[in-house]
């Protein structure tokens, strides 16, 4: 064996060493990111599972064009007030932070388990009376309900 072929192997295990040197901190952090992944996913779940509400009632006052939507946070976890949507007859209501209001305290952002939300909406003289209103949480969580119409 000649000095041709042992150079060529210390060059070829040379670039082997760099290669798996480079490779390495890549796939640890590639692994490292996968795992966070999936406990955020298995969290996401879990608070999903935990998650549950009860449209206790929708009303609209016909006098002043208001309707109000009370909702119970029935599940163990804390959801988000900004999170939560309103939909009327099917279409998506801009709630603000002035017209919502957690057990009758307006500006609370959070919704703790046992608690009612208040929704309060205006709606435009133009518009036909709702029907039908629909409370979507953070976490996908749904309840529809048909409308109480008072005078």
């Amino acid at each position: 064996m000649g000095f041709s072929t042992s150079g060529a192997t210390a060059v070829i295990l040379v670039g082997m060493l760099v290669a798996v040197g480079i490779a390495y901190p890549v796939l640890q952090g590639a692994h490292e990111n996968r795992l966070s992944a999936i406990d955020d996913r298995d969290e996401r779940t879990l608070e999903l599972r935990n998650s549950d509400i009860e449209l206790e009632e929708a009303r609209f006052n016909e006098t002043s064009d208001e309707l109000t939507v009370n909702v119970t946070n029935t599940g163990s976890t804390t959801l988000s007030v900004p999170a939560t949507d309103l939909l009327v007859d099917g279409v998506y209501r801009s709630v603000g932070e002035d017209e919502t209001a957690v057990d009758g305290i307006a500006d609370r952002e959070l919704w703790q388990p046992g608690e009612t939300l208040s929704i309060t909406v205006v709606i435009d003289d133009t518009d036909d009376p709702p029907e039908r209103v629909k409370v979507v949480t953070e976490h996908g969580i749904a309840e529809t309900a048909e409308v109480t119409h008072v005078e």
